[in-house]
């Protein structure tokens, strides 16, 4: 297949000095450099990308030499390099035989740029963009992007098989650029749905997180319905207000188990979830839970930001450091240690948040002898 260079505007619009200048430096030391894949999509679509990733004829020794602060990522010659505005994925042409599991067991360097574009995964990621800021699309993804069209390269059969998790990219491309799935590939992911089951629990919440993210995020689980993935594990949705925060999506979903989360998300999921269960939300969870998690559940729950806001603003302390009497003054005036001392330290702090009592230690203080007087 025959490349053809377009003339772009993205040089103007996208191709900052210091991306130019990455693809330079490889290209002066005798290489070829693109830029290919979702920067350079996101770019036709007036959409931000901060994640380049650039394909190259340089061996991975060969980028490591030419960016010593790089760092090899992963197995398939692919070359990481953080800057403070971009991350870089640098990766050699490669072509990729016998699948298992996913990953190919053959990988196979090569000169050929088409060859590296034939095994990715969709059209729409397989146009390139050289440091002028000229386009290469040699499988016509810029055409399925006009058509808002997921296609995969290749025969989707084929291409399903050899990575099941395709099914889940396709549809959260659907979801994220509001694209269809194109009418073979649809028919073959019907087909090959079972195969979603070879699937980590990890790599699966990955795709799903991208999808509750996407304020389109109807459409991808309508399509994730219709192939069983969502009750095949469990998860029951009733009902999703957006809020972008993942734990925030994820507090609103039925799901019987929460183990192929992190120890933190389920913390935040859980504290998510007790809010929202809440008929109003109110200065003590604030001072409990924070401004952030408040906010989340405020926003699920359609209170105006102002109203959470101004409540923060109102609170007479924030933590436990800021109320004007130690846990040991506690126990001195109660003579005792322990429960007890908990006990009246937490009717202390939240009488101050409600108000009912200052934050003045002779006030406090005086709380206290009511108690041991009763």
């Amino acid at each position: 297949m025959k490349i053809v260079f377009q003339t772009s505007l993205l040089y103007n619009k996208n191709m900052n000095s210091e991306i130019k200048k990455v693809l330079n430096k490889i290209e002066k030391a005798g290489f070829e450099a693109y830029i290919v894949g979702g920067f350079v999509r996101d770019s036709l679509l007036n959409r931000k990308s901060n994640d380049i990733d650039i394909c190259t004829n340089a061996k991975p020794k060969d980028v490591q030499n030419l960016f010593p602060n790089s760092k090899p990522n992963g197995n398939y010659g692919t070359i990481n390099l953080k800057t403070s505005k971009y991350n870089y994925d640098i990766t050699t042409y490669r072509k990729e035989k016998n699948f298992n599991k996913r990953n190919p067991s053959t990988i196979e360097y090569t000169d050929n740029l088409l060859e590296d574009l034939k095994r990715r995964d969709f059209t729409i990621n397989a146009i390139c963009m050289n440091q002028k800021g000229k386009i290469i699309d040699p499988i016509n993804g810029i055409k399925d992007i006009k058509e808002k069209k997921i296609k995969v390269i290749g025969d989707p059969k084929e291409r399903l098989k050899e990575d099941p998790l395709r099914i889940l990219r396709a549809v959260r491309f659907s979801c994220v650029l509001d694209f269809q799935i194109e009418e073979t590939l649809w028919e073959e992911i019907k087909l090959q749905k079972e195969s979603l089951n070879t699937l980590s629990k990890e790599r699966i919440k990955i795709e799903l997180n991208s999808i509750l993210l996407s304020k389109n995020f109807q459409k991808g689980l309508n399509i994730l319905e219709k192939i069983g993935l969502l009750q095949n594990r469990n998860i029951k949705i009733e009902k999703l207000n957006y809020v972008n925060d993942v734990c925030g999506m994820w507090a609103q979903i039925n799901i019987d188990s929460l183990d192929f989360f992190t120890k933190n998300e389920r913390k935040q999921i859980n504290i998510i979830k007790s809010l929202l269960e809440k008929e109003e939300l109110t200065s003590m969870d604030l001072y409990e839970y924070g401004l952030y998690f408040v906010m989340v559940a405020a926003k699920i729950k359609k209170i105006p930001e102002s109203k959470i806001t101004k409540m923060y603003k109102k609170l007479p302390i924030e933590s436990r450091k800021d109320l004007n009497i130690t846990f040991e003054e506690i126990a001195l005036i109660l003579e005792e240690e322990g429960k007890n001392v908990k006990k009246v330290e937490e009717e202390l702090i939240q009488k101050v948040i409600e108000r009912k009592i200052k934050n003045k230690k002779e006030i406090l203080i005086k709380e206290i002898l009511k108690e041991v007087n009763q």
